[in-house]
């Protein structure tokens, strides 16, 4: 649905977009990640025609995204990374404008409305971060698009209008949509991607599907025991000690499970994990590139 190949972009010596490749398959999502300026807008500027490449290719469903790009927009809902609508303008009379410029379904604008509820009758300039987000992501969505690119699509929403969001984007993966997100969020990733790729100084560094990445991701695991003599012998094995507290670092199932037998010999009051590090990951490779 979505394939860039060797895609190279050269403003000067050392920035632009260099051989970048990768796919995205209808029913996935695929994750963007990298720094500011590592060269992820640039890739997205080529994919919705806005910019030429020097070499490479990038299509949407087969479509060249330079050549073709009116046909590779009627096929793409976009989300940019910087919502920038006119300021005199109401919610409402942009929506009413998107429904003018695409191809839209009147239920899907419904339910997203009633999913992302904002106040409409708001001018743009007197709209929250938050709330012009929730505009852009109606407007964006409403389109029932086959494909979508969306460029760091949670900013500014709130802990609830994320979950919804990820909910959303989940069942449009089901629907067997292609979806290319670019994102900064490493727990609205690991929710939702099924592949993700890596990109620093304008080069991918690593690609992998998520499974293998959070397989090899590491989770730390706070063990709480009864006295500070026990925690003091724990630590000293496998992990820091904090008061009564020790925390475990687990990469394997075998750390894993060496772990668990270990604790067999303390008395411990109780065992909480946090979610998978996959952002250390990410800069784990990051650094080793430098």
């Amino acid at each position: 649905m979505i394939r860039i190949q060797g895609l190279t972009k050269r403003f000067d010596e050392k920035h632009g977009i260099f051989d970048v490749s990768l796919e995205v398959l209808p029913g996935t999502i695929f994750g963007f990640i990298g720094p500011n300026g590592a060269g992820k807008s640039t890739t997205i500027r080529h994919l919705m025609g806005l910019l030429h490449a020097d070499e490479g290719s990038a299509t949407v469903m087969g479509l060249d995204c330079w050549k073709e790009t009116q046909s590779v927009k009627a096929k793409v809902g976009y989300l940019p990374g910087e919502i920038n609508y006119p300021q005199d303008m109401t919610g409402e009379e942009i929506i009413r404008l998107s429904r003018h410029l695409h191809v839209t379904s009147a239920e899907r604008e419904r339910k997203l409305r009633e999913v992302f509820p904002f106040d409409s009758k708001l001018k743009v300039r007197k709209m929250s971060k938050g709330m012009k987000q929730k505009l852009a992501i109606v407007t964006c969505f409403m389109k029932d698009a086959p494909v979508y690119i969306l460029d760091e699509p949670t900013s500014g929403l709130d802990p609830l209008m994320q979950e919804r969001l990820i909910e959303w984007l989940n069942a449009e993966k089901a629907s067997g949509k292609a979806i290319l997100m670019s994102s900064h969020h490493f727990p609205e990733m690991e929710k939702t991607c099924d592949r993700a790729a890596l990109i620093r100084d304008g080069k991918i560094i690593i690609e992998e599907d998520m499974k293998e990445l959070r397989r090899r991701s590491t989770k730390t695991y706070q063990i709480e025991l009864r006295d500070e003599l026990a925690a003091t012998r724990l630590a000293e094995v496998m992990g820091d000690r904090d008061g009564l507290a020790v925390n475990v670092e687990v990469s394997s199932t075998e750390e894993l499970n060496t772990m668990i037998r270990r604790l067999t010999e303390f008395d411990v009051v109780s065992l909480t994990s946090g979610t998978d590090e996959l952002e250390h990951l990410f800069m784990q490779y990051y650094g080793e590139e430098k």
